[in-house]
């Protein structure tokens, strides 16, 4: 590093002239993830995959000249599919940008078009197996008819095999270029125009992405694509100089160094030299080393910064254009003034090059084109470059030659070889840099390319394409599917869910009811159907509730809240409600149970509201949701067996009492509810419900002694809710402190900071409340 500058007249820093830079900045980290946790679940439009996959099919016959069918109806059929490909991929992006619109995130549209480049370039490979199929079907079929030996037509099929075998790579790059060349003709009409209005810019690199050829290779790196396509003949072994590597490393180094501030005044003392060195190099920090890295790969990932550099004859024409014009004098200075700079920055740029002996390799490369086609094959085009600049390969290459002589049938002479080997020495400075110049124009091209492709292909590994019914089904439910339809497949189904209250009523005793039952000879499963799971399914649509889960002993309930449904916003209320309703169900059955000398029920009923939408899960067309409300509904559902048998006899109106038996420094090691709970007939609702409840209906709060119910310093708040149906019900709720206590005996330590919330039932409390309302 320390030799890297040599001396020099005052260079121009890049601050002295317009460059631009390029970005690739197209991130899907704010999206949701799919069902595996790891990618992004995309549903593309049916019709317009079956249309991608016609054209596709089309155009690579056309590609290959194998017709599957008759030419002409194919033909004719490319035409139709060509038309209503394009007016389904305008359809998809409006609706893409539609949806991004109304989400207020642009990612969804760079999912949109990431994901139908990648069905794209699925579907070209797809369809070239499926042609490559049908050729060896033919073969078959022409081998069964007759021997190879007499059958012209076999031998044609097969020379059609090794045709469509041979031309693979070619052919599905030339597709894949022209269908995204209808996406590019598309994007610069009103999809263009639509995308600006609702965002305020269109990315180029999004753009760009459409003509990049490195996106339909699968061997981007091949010598002949790189030749062909970007005018390049770059090194891949380790200990080639002109790997695309280290060419990268240079560039970044002397833009790196003429983004000094200071270049423009050098003074080669030693230590400034040294100071300026330093200054070229990457910081050490990771983040601003990273920040610098962008910032030099921005400018060299745009092409056109070149010409602006180092393009002298360009900026030549452009002077005597305005003297021509009769520009002033200012302006023509200017002109003059970056002529000059242009000078001196190709001067410094070719010597960079010629120390590290990379110049030489770059004319090479250049100097070879018009023969390399002569020796490749057998050769590559390393191999050409390798023998015009270093003699020790040139008989390793002449013996490779010889040997091949006969396998190829002719013989390669090796005088234009020797004669540009000679032209080579003879090359003069103009055409030294004009080569120069023109391989930093193809290598910014492809750097640009390359990373343009990297980010795509980092993008399409996180976009999972669903077909699956199953997976389609499961993503959906659970919120995390993105669909880009066209305007006849959008679906009307169930509205997003916004969020959820969970119930879960649980049978206190039924082991022991179930055993006395038997013992008895008597049904208990009858027993719980007609008492208890029957009629509380009677009243489920009054409440909008929906089963989650049903054991013998307990019910798992829910009642969800849609997106753009306001009038059924009322899920902790109606819960509430539904819970009271069970009760008065059980207690009516348990009157008639008595008088027959059968089993009463009793029930612990929690109520846990969450503000987000629960995740779901299918088990066949069952759909089963997984929320952690549930196991929280659980705990408020429960009566510990030591607190009931202590408060053996509740004469009090409330149902619900929870104590906390566990010390302040226990309860902040864990999120778990380490609370005690009596729960025999009564119904806990969770402070989150709480809240909940307080947004949905106007709750009157009332604080003091109930001297008719011997009750002191009870708060209590009541307020009314609509059924589905539109009836009214009242509510009535009792919030407490939870004191801690001594689990043993359940004698009051003190009062925590912590409350809980209970659900009345009690028809006392109700009367009360309504003659409250009446003052």
């Amino acid at each position: 590093m320390l030799d890297f500058f040599k001396f020099q007249p005052r260079l121009p820093g890049l601050k002295e002239f317009s460059v631009e830079s390029y970005s690739t900045d197209c991130s899907l980290d704010r999206l949701v993830l799919g069902v595996d946790n790891i990618r992004c679940d995309v549903r593309l439009s049916p019709t317009f995959c079956r249309t991608t996959a016609t054209l596709a099919g089309l155009l690579i016959e056309r590609e290959t000249g194998i017709w599957t069918s008759d030419e002409k109806k194919r033909i004719a059929a490319l035409t139709r599919e060509q038309e209503s490909f394009c007016e389904s991929y305008a359809e998809i992006i409006t609706d893409a940008v539609n949806k991004a619109r109304a989400a207020k995130e642009i990612q969804i549209d760079f999912l949109a078009q990431i994901a139908i480049i990648s069905m794209v370039h699925t579907e070209i490979r797809r369809q070239y197996d499926i042609l490559i199929g049908h050729c060896k079907t033919a073969i078959r079929r022409s081998d069964l008819a007759a021997h190879a030996e007499d059958n012209k037509e076999a031998l044609k099929l097969k020379e059609n095999l090794a045709h469509v075998l041979s031309v693979r790579e070619t052919v599905q790059h030339t597709v894949g270029l022209e269908i995204c060349g209808y996406f590019r003709e598309i994007r610069e009409s009103d999809i263009r125009e639509l995308r600006e209005a609702v965002f305020g810019h269109d990315l180029p690199f999004l753009f760009d992405l459409l003509a990049n050829p490195i996106v339909h290779m699968d061997k981007p790196d091949d010598d002949y694509f790189m030749i062909e396509e970007y005018d390049l003949c770059l090194g891949r072994r380790v200990e080639d100089p002109d790997r695309y590597e280290i060419m990268l490393s240079l560039l970044r180094n002397i833009y790196a160094y003429l983004d000094m501030e200071e270049t423009a005044t050098i003074s080669w003392s030693l230590d400034r030299r040294r100071r300026q060195i330093a200054a070229a190099e990457l910081p050490e920090d990771e983040n601003a080393k990273k920040f610098q890295l962008q910032r030099l790969d921005g400018w060299i990932k745009h092409p056109p910064n070149i010409d602006v550099l180092l393009d002298q004859n360009l900026t030549k024409r452009q002077y005597q254009t305005l003297k021509r014009e009769r520009a002033d004098k200012e302006t023509r200075r200017r002109q003059r003034q970056r002529m000059k700079n242009q000078r001196l920055l190709m001067g410094y740029f070719l010597r960079q090059f010629s120390r590290t002996g990379l110049l030489e390799r770059i004319c090479a490369s250049y100097e070879m084109r018009v023969l390399y086609g002569d020796y490749c094959p057998p050769l590559v085009p390393q191999q050409i470059l390798q023998y015009l600049i270093n003699p020790r390969s040139r008989k390793q290459i002449r013996n490779r030659l010889k040997r091949l002589k006969k396998l190829y049938g002719k013989t390669f002479h090796l005088w234009p070889l020797n004669r540009k080997v000679v032209q080579m020495e003879r090359l003069g400075n103009r055409k030294k840099k004009a080569y120069l110049l023109r391989f930093l124009r193809a290598f910014c091209r492809y750097h640009r390319d390359y990373c343009c492709f990297s980010v795509y292909r980092e993008a399409a590994e996180r976009i999972n394409l669903v077909t699956d019914k199953k997976i389609l089904a499961l993503s959906r439910t659970n919120r995390t599917l993105y669909e880009f339809l066209l305007p006849h497949e959008q679906e009307v189904g169930e509205k997003p869910i916004l969020n959820h209250t969970v119930i879960k009523a649980d049978l206190r005793g039924s082991t022991d009811i179930t055993h006395q039952m038997n013992e008895r000879g008597l049904n208990p499963a009858s027993y719980f159907s007609l008492n208890f799971f029957d009629p509380i399914s009677e009243i489920l649509s009054e409440y909008d509730a929906h089963k989650v889960f049903i054991e013998g002993d307990a019910i798992i309930l829910t009642i969800f809240e849609h997106e753009g449904t306001p009038s059924g916003w009322y899920s902790v209320a109606r819960a509430c409600g539904m819970a009271i309703n069970m009760l008065m169900i059980i207690n009516r059955y348990n009157k008639k149970s008595q008088a027959y000398q059968l089993p009463i029920l009793e029930l612990g009923i929690g109520i846990c509201h969450r503000p987000h939408t629960p995740t779901f899960l299918f088990d066949g067309n069952n759909r089963i949701m997984i929320s952690p409300a549930i196991n929280l509904a659980d705990r408020l559902s429960s009566c510990h067996k030591s607190v009931r048998r202590i408060i053996r006899k509740n004469v009090s109106p409330f149902n619900l009492f929870v104590f906390q038996g566990a010390t302040d420094e226990e309860m902040e090691k864990t999120a778990d509810d380490l609370m005690l709970r009596y729960n025999i007939n009564g119904i806990e609702l969770n402070e989150a419900g709480f809240r909940k409840l307080s947004q949905e209906i106007d709750l009157k709060e009332f604080y003091g002694d109930i001297p008719d119910l011997q009750l002191e310093k009870v708060r209590l708040f009541t307020g009314k809710f609509p059924t589905k149906s539109g009836r009214y019900q009242r509510l009535v709720l009792r919030e407490a402190e939870i004191p801690a206590v001594n689990p043993e005996d359940l004698s009051q330590l003190y009062f925590t900071h912590r409350k809980y919330y209970e659900v009345c039932t009690s028809p006392t409390l109700y009367k009360f409340t309504k003659k409250l309302m009446r003052r």
